[in-house]
């Protein structure tokens, strides 16, 4: 634990020893440069050293990004997270205590140049460890053992600091250069206007480059500007698609201009982007056109479609059960929407409970009576096998309403594969009316009260009678024995891929050094140094990383088998089926709403429980009301939310 400990606090100081530009801080501007994190002269060395050394240390501090800085939900306020973005603030406010001018004006301008070059430097890190949690799944987040789901909360914190420190950015060098030259000069510093006190065009003395390059910075504050707009929760779940497509847009605009407008931004982009071309490679190649995919009427009212989709796939055990999930597409609908949902998984079936709650979904469920349903699936997805658990011993409550059952049906039909150290299971569904009788007749419940005690509210309308219709039950007896990883090939893929991305990362460093240093000496005009000196070192890099993540793509492909072993079929004689046939449980149903603040403090008070909830935003606002209020009194609890789509 030490260890960890002093290895993190050794990372957050190198991290913020880069943001805090000391040789800035001190004025030593003129034959220094940041090298290793410290000033180092560059007389008598190779000019490549200095630069390389900080790639090198920065780039590697990015793929080591601790654990414990991941750990971000609304009951864990991250102080390691904030603590770069309080740091910044904080050294910002040195400039002016350690100015050696005497006047005013000066160093008003030096703390402005200082404040810009400062959060500029935070916003490139904090958007560097943004980067790292996009992608679905990679050798990071299988190393930590997080799921996608699971760093969204740091996704977004990472971003709201990204936006404050590049609006700081701007806001510090547009005062800087109104307080150095009036509006003039911020205009030809912000854009590329012909420079009035130059006569010759073709003299590039008199090429505006600065207004070129602050140019595509102010383009960049714009975009991230109008995607934290759109990023707002009232947005995202009233118009997911406007949401989603320009985020996706905006994000590529803003890179793009960060990469024109500061190119080592891109350098510590490269992990993220490195692990994130690699996931959609991935991706691309192993997503399935299924056209046998059973669809199942389980409920239709006027009020309520909900159907069950099952197919046959090759079984799934690297994930853990309950957080398993994967993207569906039909043509039919949508050529572009991608949809995610909670899968179960029974051995070589699987299943994925959907219900019509907008256009897509409610399309999706009105085909399923009218052409055979062809579909596309991407994934699974979901949280890495444990190894072992490190939780202490725990009760678990599960909290569902509706469809936001599924989740929790697959965790206890795979049950038998995790070490998680809990002690009493208890699962809570809440369902209307006329939806228990088609889901319920879905659910193998014999299996599920094997394992957990099940407590039923039925919360509007009479309860139908299970329908028990559908060919397959989800949470059958899965007959697939869990596929474990070698712990030394995990550790080994780990570092290949790291020393790949961080060599990669080094090697592009290097390659448009020198392509600068050639360019300085062969453009001509504005637009051939804007596209020499800027475009072309962006495509440099863009092959590079090609090149890394084609060469950890083969990696993985490679140690794949080695990693994984053998799943076992129904026919190994080592597996056998849990439990026989035997008759269905009767289930107590209550026909009332749960009170949910009362279950969630009466398993707080009988020791630590852990919670786990998916369902209508109604039901997740409540229960993490209530388990805020256990925390304050020193109760533990903790909470893990689940979208109700996933």
């Amino acid at each position: 634990m030490k260890r960890f400990v002093v290895l993190t606090v050794c990372w957050w100081i190198l991290i913020v020893s880069y943001v805090g530009a000391p040789c800035r801080l001190v004025g030593e501007i003129d034959y220094y440069t940041m090298a290793l994190f410290a000033c180092q002269r560059l007389e008598g060395l190779p000019v490549e050293l200095p630069t390389l050394s900080l790639v090198l240390c920065l780039v590697l501090c990015i793929v080591l990004l601790p654990n414990s800085m991941l750990q971000v939900s609304a009951f864990r306020w991250n102080a390691m997270l904030h603590s770069i973005g309080v740091a910044t603030l904080a050294i910002c406010l040195l400039k002016p205590l350690v100015s050696s001018s005497t006047t005013f004006n000066t160093t008003f301008i030096e703390s402005m140049e200082f404040i810009g070059i400062v959060t500029g430097r935070a916003a490139a890190v904090y958007l560097a460890v943004m980067l790292l949690v996009i992608s679905r799944r990679s050798v990071l987040s299988e190393w930590h053992s997080l799921d996608y789901t699971e760093t969204i909360a740091f996704h977004r914190l990472a971003g709201w600091w990204v936006l404050v420190m590049s609006l700081l950015h701007s806001l510090a060098f547009a005062a800087f250069y109104l307080q150095r030259g009036g509006w003039h000069e911020l205009l030809e510093a912000t854009i590329p206007v012909a420079l009035s006190s130059c006569k010759d065009p073709e003299d590039p003395l008199c090429w505006n480059t600065l207004g070129l390059v602050n140019g595509f910075g102010v383009v960049a504050t714009f975009a991230v500007s109008i995607l934290a707009i759109l990023s707002r929760e009232q947005v995202r779940r009233s118009a997911y698609n406007l949401f989603y497509f320009a985020h996706v847009a905006l994000s590529f605009l803003f890179i793009l201009f960060c990469g024109l407008h500061d190119f080592p931004m891109v350098i510590l982009m490269f992990p993220g982007l490195a692990f994130y071309m690699k996931d959609r490679i991935v991706a691309f190649i192993t997503r399935q056109e299924l056209s046998d995919v059973t669809a199942e009427v389980l409920c239709r009212t006027g009020t309520s479609n909900v159907i069950l989709l099952t197919w046959n796939t090759t079984p799934e055990l690297k994930f853990m059960p309950g957080t398993r999930w994967v993207y569906l597409h039909e043509r039919g609908v949508s050529r572009m929407q991608w949809h995610p949902y909670s899968v179960v998984q029974n051995g070589h079936r699987a299943q994925v409970l959907l219900k019509g709650a907008g256009d897509w979904s409610e399309s999706l469920c009105k085909q399923v009576s009218q052409e055979a349903l062809k579909l596309r699936i991407e994934g699974p997805y979901g949280k890495p096998m444990a190894q072992s658990s490190t939780l202490p011993p725990r009760n678990l409550l599960l909290v569902a309403g509706g469809v936001g059952i599924s989740p929790f049906v697959d965790l206890l039909s795979g049950l038998q594969w995790l070490e998680a150290g809990w002690q009493q299971l208890h699962l809570v569904w809440a369902v209307r009316g006329d939806e228990f009788g088609g889901i319920s007749g879905a659910i193998d419940w014999r299996r599920l009260c094997e394992r957990a005690e099940v407590s039923v509210f039925v919360t509007s309308g009479e309860a139908e009678s299970p329908s028990g219709m559908v060919d397959h039950r989800m949470g059958s007896n899965s007959q697939v024995a869990a596929a474990r990883s070698g712990e030394m090939c995990r550790h080994r893929l780990l570092i290949l891929s790291f020393v790949c991305i961080t060599m990669g990362a080094v090697a592009a460093d290097f390659l448009v050094h020198n392509w600068s240093i050639w360019v300085r000496h062969t453009v001509r005009s504005l637009l051939a140094w804007a596209s020499l000196a800027r475009c072309v070192p962006l495509l440099l890099v863009l092959l590079v990383l090609l090149a890394v993540t084609l060469l950890n793509f083969a990696v993985q492909r490679l140690s794949g088998k080695s990693r994984w072993g053998r799943f076992q079929d129904d026919s190994s004689p080592g597996m056998r089926e849990e439990g026989g046939e035997g008759p269905e449980p009767k289930l107590c149903i209550q026909h009332a709403k749960p009170d949910l603040q009362q279950l969630v403090e009466q398993k707080a008070e009988l020791g630590p429980v852990e919670v786990k909830v998916c369902g209508p935003q109604r039901m997740l606002a409540t229960i993490s009301a209530t388990v805020l209020q256990l925390k304050k009194r020193g109760l533990t609890v903790e909470l893990d939310s689940l979208e109700s789509s996933l």
